[in-house]
């Protein structure tokens, strides 16, 4: 385990820490104000102890923030640091123990200045946590929405008072229900406004229920309908086969196999175009990338099983990706031969060049056409897929290139071919 993945686990647990005290504390204040919790001494306590958390996460953010200042790669993408000042003034007016200093809650809405740290931890969180931003925002969403409500119940409290026939928790949690039966709708009428700054306060409440509950849907709605990009193109594919249905006249088998070459792409090979990614990045990062994409399928290919990763590296530019369908010819008997070719996934078969004669089957990790690339010929055999196929194309022209800028690959593979061949003649003689 790298030193950089355990500083990445300890510097994401203690956001995550610090995200839970503040909205512990954000969530104690309104009742604090009803209920007096800083004459209890658990409640000062524990107020001593955040201001010791907040008082540890601002020195950790400023060591943090002189480490990325000095640092040559990471001061020009980390923005989670004090580079404005408004940030730093924020954590340090959040930091002293006010229930302890000072007899009025009011001083207490200072740790609210804390609240900044949450919103730009979880903007944090999204960016650098890509696999997890859906996740993260929902929990924050419904984070946000409870802390709105119980802001509102305690308000309702205040205003409305206490009822002496119920207990503290009781009045709470029928607070609670108010509010939220009033955001969410009408109300109920089992609970109902005396005077006029209640019933101001209910038009207020009803007011905000139509925009706040029109976000939270809509927020929640975007969450679990967001569609991988994988998923979109395959629905958008299957919008236009729909229309080209509507307007031309295709036959039906022939719209089955589209829809199918449609599903198979967005069940084995994810039908996500990253050209567009790819053309985005600079020359390093997109062969970096290509490499990963890549390797693992090249790393199969026996032919290569000797290269290092420069070689593969140089190879990955230049493999092309292509799909057969079921009973889709790769190439006939006498076509001119090229490039070469590299089964990724799926059955292919050889043929005579009558096509009267299996030759041989062609799995994952098998290659053909290899002689293509050190010589010009024509195809001996012809090639057709049994069922989906995913293959590499590698050009001569392109391993030609590959060939000259990584010297002492080129005996090794001719020697592989070589003895492929002559096993393959074995077998048939």
């Amino acid at each position: 385990m790298s030193d950089n993945y355990l500083k990445s686990i300890y510097d994401s647990g203690w956001r995550i820490i610090i995200i839970l005290v503040v909205l512990l504390q954000v969530g104690l204040i309104p009742l604090d104000f009803l209920f007096n919790l800083r004459s209890l001494s658990w409640y000062k306590t524990l107020d001593l102890i955040i201001s010791l958390l907040f008082f540890l996460d601002l020195i950790i953010n400023i060591t943090r923030y002189k480490g990325i200042k000095c640092h040559s790669k990471l001061k020009d993408v980390y923005w989670d640091t004090y580079e404005s000042w408004k940030y730093f003034i924020a954590d340090v007016l959040a930091i002293l123990p006010y229930a302890v200093l000072f007899s009025h809650p009011w001083f207490q809405l200072f740790r609210w200045f804390k609240w900044v740290r949450v919103i730009r931890t979880a903007r944090y969180f999204q960016i650098r946590n890509l696999r997890f931003a859906s996740r993260i925002s929902f929990w924050f969403m419904i984070l946000g929405f409870f802390l709105f409500t119980h802001w509102l119940s305690c308000i309702w409290i205040w205003i409305h008072g206490l009822e002496q026939d119920l207990s503290n928790t009781d009045n709470y949690v029928q607070a609670l229900y108010w509010v939220v039966t009033t955001l969410t709708s009408v109300g109920y009428g089992d609970i109902v406004p005396h005077g006029n700054l209640e019933m101001l306060f209910t038009i207020l409440l009803q007011i905000l229920g139509v925009g706040v509950l029109a976000l939270f849907v809509a927020s929640l709605v975007g969450i679990f309908t967001k569609k991988n990009p994988a998923e979109q193109r395959f629905l958008e594919n299957i919008e236009k086969l729909r229309a080209l249905i509507h307007y031309h006249k295709i036959p039906k088998n022939l719209e089955e196999r589209i829809s199918n070459y449609y599903t198979y792409e967005w069940k084995e090979k994810l039908g996500y175009d990253e050209t567009e990614l790819m053309d985005s990045l600079p020359i390093k990062l997109k062969n970096d990338l290509l490499f990963e994409f890549k390797k693992s399928a090249i790393q199969d290919i026996p032919l290569f099983d000797s290269v290092d990763d420069h070689f593969i590296r140089e190879i990955a530019q230049y493999l092309s990706p292509m799909v057969l369908t079921p009973g889709d010819y790769l190439f006939r008997a006498g076509d001119l031969a090229n490039s070469m070719f590299f089964v990724q996934k799926g059955t292919l078969q050889a043929l005579s060049a009558d096509e009267t004669k299996q030759l041989t089957i062609l799995k994952k990790g098998d290659f053909m056409g290899e002689i293509a690339l050190f010589k010009n010929t024509t195809r001996t055999a012809t090639v057709q897929s049994i069922g989906y196929s995913d293959l590499y194309e590698l050009q001569k022209k392109e391993f030609d290139k590959v060939l000259e800028k990584v010297s002492g690959h080129s005996l090794q593979i001719k020697i592989k071919i070589s003895i492929k061949r002559r096993k393959i003649y074995l077998t048939r003689n």
